[in-house]
């Protein structure tokens, strides 16, 4: 039985002499993957393996993709060959060739890479950080909320390695104050920039992608989109120039920095006694939006001149919330009594208080106008409390403000206007 044993081992290290010994010295390079490489339609990485037996001196492989530009950081590294592919935003699946060429061998492995799914995104991010600057009111309508979204820390470098950010310059009609929460609603990408309620700007929107220095390696400009903000929840789907879709959704608080960069006073008010007034033969200019605010009443903004042509004198211009909705432009609508209320907390029959944030006077306010141009908030007056009340005398209109502004002193009186200008906004 020993000897048997010992016969069957020294067959086998005959037989492993002979296998280490078989190399004739020939060159030969083998691909060793599939003929055939199969990708979805998501950006990634390939790997093909090969094998050189004995390598010729001063010869290097190499490897080309033969036109086909979505394939592109060919590398070689021992016995592989590495290379990345670009998202597929087609509608056709895609092929190419990757040839490899070795002195005189040369052989090829097919690359196929199928269409995106109807339905399916490019990128689909889950941000976990949020926030931007409130910038308040932007022009005679509209409260800018510039807001980043992204994988990183935000700050005023967004330079986290790896990161991905976006960037929504948004317009929104409701007011944010000094603790802004991005309203809830939907705002769709405005490529003209015309900077309106309920959308967000081309020009003030992108996004871009860090390498793992922080820098800015691939960036991207909108195209289409929508954002949908809900409570605690922003959630959007934005098509790109160059093809691709993207998807982000991040849950939290949606709190945006405030950052007017004008300082808004503490007292807004330039009285120092109290204001009382009757003013008549005046003119009364009547704007009426409809359920502008969503708060299923009409919303109409009356400006009130002491004298016209040119306008001189005191200007009033107090924002009223009414009982009903869609009543349309009829001058009849507006009339009735008014108690004070906050935009913050919109009420039926009320008007809404003015406020001052930054250099911008909003809602219920007074001010002095010279040959019509307002100088430098000449005479600025909040209406903070109090009641306005709106009715007809004959042919005439009767606007009786009681209030007093933010200072403590009263604004008291009248306007008696024999003419009327009415616009209807609610259409735009």
């Amino acid at each position: 039985m020993k000897k048997i044993f010992s016969l069957l081992s020294l067959t086998l290290v005959l037989l492993a002499s002979c296998e280490s010994t078989h190399d004739d010295g020939v060159t030969r390079f083998t691909i060793l993957s599939e003929g055939l490489m199969e990708f979805d339609f998501r950006a990634g990485q390939g790997v093909v393996r090969y094998e050189i037996k004995n390598p010729m001196p001063d010869v290097s492989l190499v490897v080309t993709a033969d036109g086909a530009t979505w394939i592109y950081d060919i590398k070689t590294d021992e016995g592989k060959a590495l290379f990345s592919i670009e998202r597929n935003s087609g509608e056709e699946e895609r092929y190419a060739i990757l040839t490899f060429t070795y002195g005189e061998f040369v052989e090829q492995v097919a690359v196929c890479q199928t269409p995106r799914p109807e339905g399916a995104f490019d990128y689909d991010v889950t941000a976990t950080m949020f926030g931007g600057e409130y910038l308040s009111l932007q022009t005679a309508d509209d409260y800018n909320y510039y807001v980043q979204v992204g994988t990183g820390e935000i700050d005023y470098m967004n330079g986290t390695p790896n990161a991905t950010y976006y960037y929504f310059d948004i317009f929104s009609k409701f007011r944010g104050g000094m603790d802004p929460i991005l309203p809830n609603g939907t705002y769709t990408l405005d490529t003209s920039n015309k900077f309106k309620p309920g959308s967000f700007s081309a020009q003030g929107s992108m996004a871009h992608i860090n390498n793992e220095y922080g820098e800015h390696a691939v960036e991207f400009k909108m195209s289409m989109g929508t954002v949908t903000v809900t409570d605690n929840k922003f959630e959007a789907t934005v098509h790109m120039t160059d093809g691709t879709i993207h998807h982000i959704v991040f849950e939290g608080t949606l709190y945006v920095p405030f950052a007017v960069s004008y300082p808004t006073p503490d007292i807004a008010t330039t009285l120092t006694e109290d204001l009382i007034f009757n003013h008549t033969g005046s003119t009364m200019r009547l704007f009426y939006y409809g359920d502008y605010y969503e708060c299923g009443y009409d919303y109409w903004r009356v400006a009130l001149m002491q004298t016209m042509n040119p306008i001189n004198g005191d200007y009033f211009m107090i924002d009223i919330i009414t009982d009903a909705k869609g009543e349309g432009a009829d001058p009849e609508n507006v009339l009735g009594t008014y108690a004070a209320c906050s935009d913050f907390d919109i009420k039926p029959n009320s008007f809404l208080i003015g406020v001052m944030e930054g250099a911008s006077y909003i809602n219920s306010w007074r001010l002095v106008v010279e040959d019509d141009y307002i100088v430098n908030g000449n005479g600025r007056v909040p209406l903070t409390t109090g009641s306005v009340k709106i009715e007809k005398d004959g042919g005439s209109f009767v606007v009786t403000i009681d209030s007093m502004d933010d200072g403590n002193n009263k604004v008291q009186g009248t306007f008696s206007c024999g003419g009327y200008e009415l616009y209807d906004r609610s259409n735009r």
